[in-house]
């Protein structure tokens, strides 16, 4: 599959036909004017911190460590782990998921990482490299979510990280959950 085959499948998906970014209410307003920058590019401009951020102290110094920062973080799905434990933290009092354009994937630069991207020892590929590695079925097509196997394969496949250089420009973002 190649990644403008995948931009379609997903817009075509009775599952989910966005990527998304999940952040909170109180960040919407430097969205609206930015688009969701990257926590480097979040730094250069100065507003770093953001109003709410979903990641801990840790979670942002990994992120530097790992070469996470310069990206835009989105996820596959609305039942991404660290957007659960951010709000049980309180760092996301009122999170929302956004829904981004699939066509995203098609910029220059996009990776994946194929599992939580500032973890040790998770891979990350260029989206062209990563698609043959993503569980594109149990993710963008009906399964049976009551199967046990199915249900270990969703759990992997949600973790994994789709990395946006730079900034997700406003007009991407189509939907908020």
């Amino acid at each position: 599959m190649t990644v403008d085959e995948l931009v379609r499948h997903i817009a075509a998906s009775p599952q989910h036909q966005h990527l998304y970014h999940f952040t909170d209410e109180a960040n919407f307003a430097g969205i609206n004017e930015h688009g969701i920058l990257s926590k480097a590019q979040l730094r250069a401009k100065g507003l770093w911190p953001p109003s709410a951020t979903g990641g801990n102290e840790l979670s942002q110094r990994l992120d530097l460590d790992r070469g996470i920062d310069p990206y835009v973080s989105l996820c596959m799905t609305r039942n991404h782990g660290m957007k659960f434990l951010a709000q049980q933290a309180g760092r996301l009092p009122k999170p929302h998921y956004l829904g981004i354009n699939p066509a995203i994937l098609a910029m220059p630069g996009v990776r994946v990482a194929l599992g939580v991207a500032n973890a040790n020892g998770v891979l990350i590929l260029p989206i062209a490299e990563a698609i043959a590695h993503m569980d594109i079925e149990v993710l963008y097509s009906r399964t049976d979510w009551t199967d046990a196997a199915i249900q270990t394969r969703l759990r992997a496949a949600e973790k994994f990280e789709v990395l946006i250089p730079t900034l997700v420009p406003r007009a991407m973002i189509m939907v908020r959950y």
